[in-house]
């Protein structure tokens, strides 16, 4: 089963590279939308640099796909990543998986290396992934983060339809406003079953191996085929999603060919 090849797209603007580091509380989704993420970028044949914090790599199933690099909230954490970037002048997006109760860390990471600032010389920019379910604490650490990063980032809030299609601390509320007005954008990621998500987790595959691995059942290599399409066709049908996600290449082509 091979994964649908999707529309080539016309892009009118430039858009910068991108930093995309997934945040937000515990458990509700970061690493499932990084792995989604670091597909997507593979498949779509974007030479990409990923990297996880923390002491678990989670973007793990992917290391024979592409490294995975540990990023240190350190003044030589940061040196490495600027000089990865630099160096790699090829490269037009980088990602990472951030555990969510480093945002204290990420703070006082950014105020020491000036990491907005510095990242912006190399011609990148950094775009938030937020996975929300149904709790306060999801939205919380959104405020946070729009507090203290404002205007210096730009913000993909995506809605985890795993914990249900209502959102009470996000909806219709001021985060929801702030987020659209910043010209941040909103997902949804649909449910894959338990059961389903649980066997591949338990047989550390990217996705994309997962879906022709011959020990995985058929109705389970169609499920997961299906809930990758559904991230895809939402991102392939949204211009502003493309151009946050870096899947917009430099100015001197104005193609993507999906």
């Amino acid at each position: 089963m091979q994964p649908k090849q999707l529309d080539t797209l016309n892009e009118s603007t430039f858009s910068p590279k991108r930093l995309v580091i997934t945040v937000g509380d515990a458990r509700v989704g970061k690493s499932t939308m990084a792995r989604l993420l670091l597909e997507l970028y593979l498949e779509l044949n974007f030479k990409v640099l990923a990297y996880y914090n923390g002491s678990r790599n989670k973007l793990y199933p992917y290391n024979s796909l592409v490294p995975i690099n540990k990023l240190t909230m350190t003044q030589g954490g940061a040196d490495k990543l600027l000089i990865d970037l630099e160096r790699c002048s090829d490269i037009h997006v980088a990602i990472t998986d951030m555990p969510g109760q480093f945002i204290d860390n990420f703070k006082e990471f950014s105020q020491e290396t000036l990491l907005f600032d510095s990242i912006a010389t190399l011609g990148y920019r950094i775009t938030f992934i937020n996975p929300i379910s149904h709790r306060q604490d999801c939205t919380d650490y959104l405020q946070e983060l729009l507090d203290y990063c404002g205007n210096n980032a730009d913000y993909v809030v995506v809605k985890n339809l795993h914990f249900g299609n209502y959102f009470p601390y996000y909806d219709g509320t001021n985060i929801q406003k702030r987020v659209l007005a910043t010209g941040g954008l909103e997902l949804s990621l649909e449910t894959l079953w338990k059961d389903t998500y649980e066997l591949v987790e338990s047989m550390v595959l990217p996705y994309s191996k997962a879906i022709q691995h011959p020990e995985i059942d058929l109705m389970n290599r169609s499920r997961i085929f299906n809930w990758k399409e559904e991230l895809i066709v939402q991102i392939q049908n949204n211009q502003a999603a493309r151009g946050l996600l870096g899947l917009s290449k430099s100015s001197q082509s104005s193609l993507i060919d999906f």
